[in-house]
């Protein structure tokens, strides 16, 4: 018998990752709603464009926050089509990782509130996404540990998922302290491609 088949299960993957496809289909819809649209204040081609312009920080906001989540959930779809079965830990973090999803439409609509306050806005929003890429790769590496994937399971999957995932963690980290010292805290966002390398560097020097 092998060590999944013995192992206790408290879940089936199936039901797990079609809840997780629920829940963060409700959260994209969460973020579409919190989109400004016009009133009737807004008359002719030039009061649209100037209500438009004026409230392009909030649709560049949900297209980043639109990505983050579409590529969270293309990543727990790529590594837990691998999954046979699931423990009590796994299902925790998975939850948690939910969590965050789900609030990402309340940090989106934070970071772009005008309150004054962007070194906080930005660390609750970059905190948020921290959050979420932690959680999901715990859940990976219980899934790794408890011998709860598949045996034909690529090892480059979990690899390149793991690496990925933790070059996204330290991007949203690395831009924290940044945003104390200027509002351009976002362009550190654009290191993910140099981050994603000293990950897998250090990776393969630890191997």
């Amino acid at each position: 018998m092998s060590e999944t088949a013995a192992r206790p299960e408290v879940g089936t993957p199936d039901r797990l990752i079609y809840f997780s496809d629920a829940v963060i289909a409700i959260a994209i819809t969460l973020l579409a709603l919190e989109l400004p649209t016009p009133t009737g204040g807004v008359h002719g081609n030039d009061g649209l464009l100037q209500f438009l312009g004026g409230h392009s920080t909030e649709y560049v906001a949900f297209l980043i926050s639109f990505a983050a989540v579409a590529m969270h959930w293309l990543i727990h779809q790529r590594l837990f089509r691998y999954v046979a079965g699931l423990e009590g830990r796994v299902i925790r973090w998975n939850l948690l990782w939910l969590l965050m999803i789900v609030l990402m439409p309340f940090t989106t609509k934070l970071l772009t509130s005008e309150v004054d306050a962007f070194p906080v806005q930005f660390t609750v929003y970059a905190g948020n996404q921290a959050l979420a890429g932690l959680f999901l790769l715990l859940a990976f590496s219980d899934l790794r540990r408890g011998g709860l994937l598949r045996p034909n399971t690529p090892d480059e999957v979990i690899a390149n998922t793991t690496e990925f995932m933790s070059a996204v963690v330290l991007m949203f980290v690395v831009s924290i302290p940044v945003a104390f010292v200027t509002t351009l805290a976002p362009l550190c966002w654009l290191l993910l491609p140099v981050l994603r390398m000293g990950v897998h560097l250090v990776r393969r020097r630890t191997a």
